[in-house]
């Protein structure tokens, strides 16, 4: 398996889609799939969501996540794959810092009003491995471990 970047897996989820599907557990281990709409930070997926869903309370219960791009039309250079553990920001300090950081590239204004809203909170996932699996199969690989300690 042959090495991949940050940025090219970076590069390679945002020609997939401007969404993904995101994978958490319950509390009793059982699977649960939602979309949604990330941003990208070094070695990090970021999304927001509301504090009551499913994938939130999961995330809660059990950070593991893991998301997934499939080939879904002709710009997506592959299969786009990541895994790590979600940290939760909901406090009113965290929505207003991160609402104003533009770590999300579009306008959550529609979805959750304005950082005031209670009911919404930002997860970052910190990415422990990255994968692109190409059309040529060649899979490339990102490791956190290899890349930022």
């Amino acid at each position: 398996m042959s090495a991949l970047d940050w940025d090219t897996f970076v590069s390679a989820a945002a020609a997939s889609s401007w969404v993904t599907y995101l994978g958490t557990v319950d509390s009793a281990g059982r699977p649960h799939v939602s979309v949604v709409a990330p941003g990208f930070t070094a070695g990090s997926v970021w999304f927001a969501t509301r504090i009551g869903s499913k994938k939130y309370r999961n995330l809660r219960a059990d950070p593991a996540a893991a998301f997934h791009w499939p080939v879904g039309n002709a710009a997506a250079p592959g299969e786009v794959i990541a895994r790590g553990s979600a940290l939760l920001y909901d406090s009113a300090e965290d929505r207003l810092r991160l609402w104003n950081s533009a770590v999300l590239p579009y306008d959550m204004s529609g979805s959750f009003g304005s950082p005031d809203n209670p009911d919404f909170g930002f997860v970052e996932v910190r990415v422990d491995e990255a994968r692109l699996l190409g059309p040529d199969f060649v899979a490339r690989r990102w490791l956190r471990s290899d890349r930022m300690g």
